[in-house]
C-alpha cells in the first residue's frame, strides 16, 4: 500500500485519493473511476484490532459508485454509477477462515449497506462482527469483543441472526454455484487457505426494532466469499495460486 490511499500492483494502479482503477491481467482490462459515497469504517472493535495476531481487515470505503469500461478481448462492457464497496483482508499469516458478506445499496435504501465478517481464529470457533446502515439507523454487530456466530454458513448460503441493543437483525445469502471461483492463498505459516468466491450473489437482510420491521434486498449484487483450508467442491474452477506479500 502506497502513500495517499494507492496501491501499485506490477502495471495495475488502484488510487482511493484520486478515485482509479487501472488494471491488466490475462487478457481482461479496467480503466474504472470510483467515487466513495461513505468514509472508511471497521467494524472490528478497537481493543480487538490491537490486540489482533492475524489478517488485517480493512474496508476503505462500503459504499462507493463505479464507473468506467471492462474490456475482455473484443469485447467492452460500460460501467455507470454501479455500487459496490472498497475492502480487503490481507496478513502474513491468516485466520484459519472467515465468512464475509457485504451489500452495497439496497434495492429499498440505496443508500443502505450491510458487512458481516465470520472470523474462525481456530478451527470450531466462529466470532461474528459487522455493521448495518439503513434508513438512517447505523447498527453494530458483535459488541465491544464480538459474538458467538449465530446462524449457518456453507459454499452457496448463510444464514445469521444477531439481536444487538434495540434491534434484531436477520440475514440470508444465497450463491449459485456456477458463479463461485476459488482462489488459492498461501500462508507460509499454516499451508494454504482456499477462498470460495461470488461476486453476484443474492440476500435478504431484515430489522427489526421496537417500532417496524423492515427487509432489504440484494439481488444478484452481494459480495460473498468463505475461506477454508481446504476445497469444499473440487469441481470448482480455481485461479492461480497467490502468494502472500506484506503490503
Amino acid at each position: 500500500m502506497l502513500e495517499g490511499g494507492e496501491a501499485l500492483i506490477g502495471d495495475s494502479m488502484f488510487s482511493l485519493s484520486r478515485g482509479i482503477g487501472r488494471a491488466r491481467l490475462d487478457g481482461f482490462e479496467w480503466d474504472i473511476v470510483l467515487k466513495p459515497l461513505e468514509p472508511p469504517v471497521n467494524p472490528i472493535p478497537l481493543a480487538l484490532r490491537l490486540l489482533r495476531r492475524r489478517s488485517k481487515y480493512v474496508m476503505l470505503s462500503p459504499l462507493a459508485l463505479f464507473s468506467g469500461s471492462v474490456r475482455f478481448g473484443g469485447e467492452i462492457f460500460n460501467v455507470e454509477d454501479y455500487a459496490g464497496m472498497v475492502g480487503f483482508i490481507e496478513s502474513s499469516r491468516y485466520l484459519h477462515g472467515w465468512v464475509w458478506a457485504h451489500c452495497s445499496g439496497f434495492k429499498e435504501d440505496p443508500g443502505g449497506w450491510f458487512d458481516l465478517l465470520v472470523a474462525s481464529p481456530s478451527e470450531g470457533r466462529m466470532v461474528a462482527f459487522g455493521i448495518v446502515k439503513a434508513d438512517g439507523m447505523f447498527i453494530r454487530l458483535g459488541g465491544l469483543m464480538g459474538e458467538n456466530f449465530r446462524g449457518e454458513s456453507d459454499l452457496g448460503f448463510l444464514e445469521y441472526t444477531s439481536k444487538p441493543r434495540g434491534s434484531n437483525i436477520s440475514l440470508r445469502v444465497e450463491a449459485a454455484r456456477e458463479d463461485i471461483i476459488v482462489a488459492v492463498y498461501e500462508d507460509p505459516v499454516e499451508g494454504y487457505r482456499y477462498c470460495h468466491n461470488s461476486e453476484v450473489a443474492s440476500s435478504t437482510l431484515t430489522v427489526s426494532t421496537r417500532v417496524r420491521e423492515r427487509t432489504y434486498s440484494c439481488q444478484g449484487r452481494t459480495f460473498y466469499e468463505i475461506v477454508t483450508p481446504r476445497m469444499l467442491d473440487q469441481g470448482l474452477p480455481v485461479v492461480e495460486l497467490i502468494s502472500n506479500p506484506r503490503l
